[in-house]
């Protein structure tokens, strides 16, 4: 059985395979808590301009954790939801980042990714 990694990341090539532009409008989420679900990822960055056109959430073996990739309508998006990841991030801890820099393996540490959302002030009400 893949993990979640490892499955995200063959998805992830699939549809840059399928379409080139891909990369451009998609993010990855990791270290999502296992009970939430589509719903609520949706509702979260359903705000980013033009919408989002696919999310998938991977449970692959995951006792614990998920993972997702969105996909917006436009790569202004993608922009605006890596401008929310801060708050996403305190919200239900979790990392986000580009998909493409996930599939370079460029992934940051919870600890450098907590220092850059404490450095961006607390979370906000919506």
């Amino acid at each position: 059985m893949e993990n979640n990694t490892s499955l995200l990341k063959r998805k992830l090539n699939e549809e840059k395979d399928k379409d080139p532009e891909f990369l451009k409008r998609a993010i990855v989420v990791l270290e999502l808590p296992f009970v939430v679900d589509e719903n609520q990822v949706q509702n979260f960055f359903k705000k980013c301009d033009g919408g989002l056109k696919r999310l998938e959430i991977i449970r692959s073996g995951a006792l614990v954790f998920s993972a997702a990739f969105i996909e917006f309508n436009k790569q202004k998006g993608k922009k605006k939801a890596m401008e929310l990841s801060d708050k996403v991030g305190q919200e239900y801890d979790v990392i986000i980042v580009p998909a493409e820099d996930f599939l370079e393996d460029k992934i940051p540490t919870r600890k450098d990714y907590k220092d850059q959302a404490q450095k961006s002030g607390p979370c906000k009400n919506q």
